[in-house]
């Protein structure tokens, strides 16, 4: 079978949004070239990897996205309807170069070609992800998370799942329970279960994303403490989790702000991230000015994760 192949320069800001309209419009697989990511990697502590100077400033900072459509899909089509959603996507981010054109690929050339750039890496102190297909030697005390590339948002790759996984390692208790608004592939409610949470709720308003949620909890072993459905936080019934983590874009962590006392305890703990550094204070205002107690900040790259806890009452 053949595939369309289409590829857009970008800038690191707008890599997961350009993903992830990439997969709504009917991508059957992204793979993201980010060489920021490898010179982060390289230079990286934990890193047995080793590039000289030269190498390093090759690299550059644009980010390649190449997304693969079903053949059937016809070209200029598709081309004019991603040209749509990248001008409606600048109107927020610094999309770059944009689309660059398409062309067509073999199945086994897609399936092999993007595993080289999927290696295991720590996104925490404690936690590992890794690739299906790579051994690795587990250290003590470390906590390995198996997972895939694929269609849904959130393999860990990202500064934003990378500050929730620490802030998660910070906050999570034995017996927790946790509510995890906008999933994706499900990674962030693995590490909460992992890390000693007795149980999550994941939800997502993309099928697809619920979908690999549900097979990444099974692959890792912890479908019994998770319950994912496709939907939004009001979907769900009140309760009272220790934990809610809100790891979307800041307009929905705002949008959400009346909600959540309805679904975290009074004192629990609210992790929002997907903001970019812009936004920051937007958040924090909105936040701040409902009562909840201001508590953590965490920058990487271009993207804040902010720790809130919910007040005693509103």
């Amino acid at each position: 079978m053949k595939w369309t192949e289409v590829s857009i320069i970008t800038t690191e800001e707008a890599s997961d949004a350009v993903s992830e309209m990439l997969t709504s419009i009917g991508a059957g697989g992204v793979v993201i070239e980010d060489p920021n990511e490898i010179r982060r990697q390289i230079e990286s502590p934990d890193s047995l990897d080793y590039a000289d100077q030269a190498f390093m400033d090759t690299l550059g900072t644009e980010v390649t996205i190449k997304a693969y459509f079903n053949e059937d899909s016809t070209s200029e089509e598709l081309a004019i309807l991603i040209e749509e959603k990248l001008k409606f996507i600048s109107q927020f981010l610094d999309i770059g170069n944009g689309y660059v054109g398409s062309g067509k690929v073999d199945d086994e050339d897609w399936a092999t070609a993007w595993k080289k750039y999927y290696k295991p890496f720590h996104i925490s102190d404690s936690v590992v992800v890794k690739p299906s297909w790579e051994e690795y030697g587990k250290q003590a005390e470390e906590i390995i998370i198996e997972m895939d590339p694929g269609m849904a948002f959130g393999t860990g790759t990202h500064e934003t799942t990378r500050l929730c996984s620490q802030l998660l390692e910070q906050y999570v208790k034995k017996g927790d329970k946790v509510i995890d608004v906008g999933c994706g592939t499900g990674i962030l409610s693995i590490i909460a279960v992992k890390l000693g949470a007795s149980h999550a709720d994941a939800i997502d308003i993309d099928e697809v994303a619920a979908r690999v949620s549900r097979e990444n909890c099974s692959i890792n072993g912890v479908q019994d403490a998770i319950d994912v459905r496709k939907g939004v936080l009001a979907d769900l019934p009140p309760q009272k989790a220790d934990i809610v983590v809100a790891n979307i874009i800041a307009d929905v962590v705002i949008k959400l702000s009346a909600m959540i006392p309805s679904y975290l305890r009074e004192g629990g703990v609210l992790l929002t991230s997907g903001i970019i550094r812009e936004r920051k204070d937007d958040v924090i205002s909105a936040y701040t000015g409902l009562g909840f107690e201001f508590m953590n900040i965490l920058e990487m790259g271009e993207w804040v994760a902010i720790v809130f806890k919910c007040p005693d009452s509103l």
